[in-house]
């Protein structure tokens, strides 16, 4: 009859099934004692108080039929319900679970969309998930960049196999042509003279004992603290950088994480340099999960350092790849936090410069003995043996020698201090638009001048043949060649993700 309910359908004004009346009290978990059997919670109901439950306590029903009886939610389950565990047994960022569920209910069709906890379920808009991981750095220590994938440098390009292959021949081509390790103990840089090291430098890498170290080593509970030598900014200012260094090059320098950034930039501006980027150390400690505050006015943990890089000169992405090749690695390095105290970097930093500058005259200030590297020449007084000779290691730089850049190609002269290319490292190599047309219109021009020359052969045969046999023949005109292709308006900047088939030549 008109009026009447569906078949099946409750009768007009009892509540949708499942669902409590409007009054009723809601439906709770269990009590607190009770142990968990795997079965799923009631409708409307959470997980029971104390056990696991899925994202929050169970998602509550939802509220009412369409324009009908409000539903209710449901109860949630305990917090950190339902967590999941890393390596070491110590609990992890995901899954959080539980906590602050129920809730809900409400009328009509958008009724019961509450509840299902904080971390799960369905949630407001006012209602976010809060970063898991600062969350829990706050619980136990632990960094999020414990939690980075890929940051082991060996297996980052694994994935990568255009990368991967151009790293692995400029690391070949970098260890091919290395100067021998080269380094000199000196036991006071303010009055070492740095113009008689015998050449210029393409490269410097600057670590100085700013004050922020000294600061980290009390922090540490290092006793000989006091004794830690700490120069001022402005005796790091005085060291005669700008002398050594050609036009252009390129200089490192770390600079901490607190005040001796902005010391740093003065710096840079003392020698002569513009500072172009800023490569970023993230410190992990997945090993000792200690975390210690030497900033006194810091309001966070410190966990990064900095690298300052200036240039001096002018040096263009596009028409100076013999100098510099650009993108190649990024401004972010990971690794392990070594002892507290330490002023050890990571050996990352050394792959980032060889990589991006295309230079062999590299000079490092403040090194150790864990600093000396193929390719370097080091400086220090903790150093414990010398071996430079300054005739000798301008005798590395003499003369000039021939790269290729370009398969088929004669080679470039170019001048011996330099690194040099290889067609294959040009076509793998990060390259802007400007480049690639360049290129492009190269390899045109070449496979035009290829066909005329087919073509002239081709006639000087026939015209040979026919002397032979007596026969003169008219010289054979060159057909002439159709306008060159018309090339692409818009180049996509080639990098080691998107190298196709206009890369290579």
């Amino acid at each position: 009859p008109m009026g009447a309910p569906p078949m099946g359908a409750p009768p007009m004004g009892a509540p949708p099934m499942g669902v409590l009346p409007m009054g009723a009290p809601m439906a709770m978990g269990a009590p607190s004692h009770c142990t968990h059997t795997g079965a799923a919670p009631p409708p409307g109901a959470g997980a029971p108080m104390g056990c696991p439950g899925p994202h929050g306590g169970g998602m509550p029903q939802m509220g009412g039929v369409m324009h009908m009886q409000p539903g209710c939610g449901g109860a949630g389950g305990p917090m950190r319900s339902g967590e999941t565990r890393v390596g070491d047994g110590r609990p992890g960022p995901h899954h959080r679970g539980g906590g602050r569920g129920g809730g809900g209910g409400g009328g009509g069709s958008r009724g019961g969309r509450g509840g299902g906890g904080r971390w799960g379920g369905q949630r407001s808009r006012f209602d976010r998930a809060k970063n898991d991981y600062a969350q829990h750095f706050v619980d136990t220590g632990l960094r999020p960049a414990n939690f980075i994938r890929d940051s082991d440098v060996e297996e980052r390009f694994e994935e990568y196999p255009k990368l991967k292959e151009l790293v692995e021949l400029k690391d070949q081509l970098i260890s091919e042509r290395a100067t021998p390790p080269t380094y000199k103990r000196v036991d006071d840089l303010k009055e070492f003279d740095l113009t008689t090291l015998g050449t210029k430098f393409d490269v410097v890498l600057v670590d100085p004992p700013w004050e922020e170290y000294r600061r980290r080593r009390l922090a540490a509970g290092h006793l000989e603290a006091d004794e830690t030598e700490v120069w001022t900014p402005q005796e790091i200012m005085a060291l005669q950088i700008e002398k050594i260094t050609d036009t252009p090059s390129f200089c490192f320098l770390w600079s901490g994480s607190g005040v001796s950034l902005q010391w740093g930039r003065a710096c840079l501006r003392k020698w002569g340099y513009r500072r172009c980027e800023d490569i970023s150390w993230i410190k992990s400690n997945r090993e000792t999960g200690k975390n210690i505050n030497f900033l006194p006015d810091s309001v966070v943990t410190p966990t990064t350092e900095h690298c300052l890089v200036g240039i001096k000169g002018t040096v263009r992405r596009n028409y100076d790849g013999h100098i510099i090749h650009a993108n190649v690695d990024t401004d972010v390095m990971l690794s392990e936090e070594p002892p507290y105290g330490s002023t050890e970097k990571p050996t990352e930093l050394y792959s980032i410069i060889e990589h991006f500058c295309n230079c062999r005259r590299r000079l490092e200030l403040f090194g150790e003995d864990h600093n000396l590297r193929r390719g370097w020449l080091t400086l220090g007084k903790d150093i414990s043996s010398s071996n430079h000779d300054p005739v000798t290691w301008a005798k590395y730089f003499e003369g000039n020698f021939e790269s290729c850049s370009f398969e088929g190609e004669p080679a470039n002269m170019l001048p011996n201090h330099l690194l040099g290319t290889t067609p294959t490292i040009e076509s793998l190599r990060p390259k802007s638009p400007t480049q690639l047309r360049e290129e492009a219109e190269r390899r045109l021009l070449k496979e035009h001048r290829e066909k005329e020359a087919r073509q002239r052969a081709a006639a000087q045969r026939e015209m040979e043949a026919a002397r032979e046999m007596g026969l003169e023949l008219d010289s054979i005109p060159i057909q002439p060649e159709s306008a060159l292709p018309t090339l692409p308006a818009v180049f996509q900047e080639q990098h080691p993700f998107n190298v196709g088939a206009n890369s290579r030549s």
